[in-house]
């Protein structure tokens, strides 16, 4: 079940005046289901506005809010370092990760950085003489 059939189901009345709101009939809507799909269409239509309206209604948002209160989400560098929310001393710049996800690159990148500044060195030596 998506977020717009489950608002549907949970409070019909309410979805039927978010779409009357915004100026939309609902007689072709027989099921919940079928309402969850207008309010679905309402919100590619007409946006964030719709889709914030649609939020408002949800029937558990009171506990959401709770759970994600400001006070209450701890983020993942206050997991990694033991540091509260509100004030962390950790260094943030350790947590920052390279393509393979991890946070120091490993034995055969350093390799291969190597490899090509040699041969960056070696080729810029060739032109040198050369000339």
């Amino acid at each position: 079940m998506d977020l717009y059939t489950y608002v549907a189901s949970s409070n019909p009345y309410q979805a039927k005046a978010i779409l009357h709101k915004y100026g939309y009939s609902i007689k072709d809507a027989r099921t919940e289901s079928d309402l969850g799909q207008c309010l679905k269409s309402l919100v590619a239509y007409e946006g964030e506005d719709a889709f914030h309206d649609i939020l408002d209604s949800h029937p558990d948002r009171g506990v959401i809010m709770e759970v994600y209160s400001k006070g209450n989400v701890k983020s993942e560098d206050s997991k990694k370092c033991n540091c509260n929310g509100s004030s962390c001393s950790c260094n943030r710049e350790h947590y920052f990760l390279n393509a393979s996800g991890n946070d120091t690159p490993s034995k055969s990148v350093r390799e291969t950085s190597i490899y090509i500044m040699a041969a960056a060195l070696l080729l810029a030596a060739a032109i040198i003489v050369k000339k």
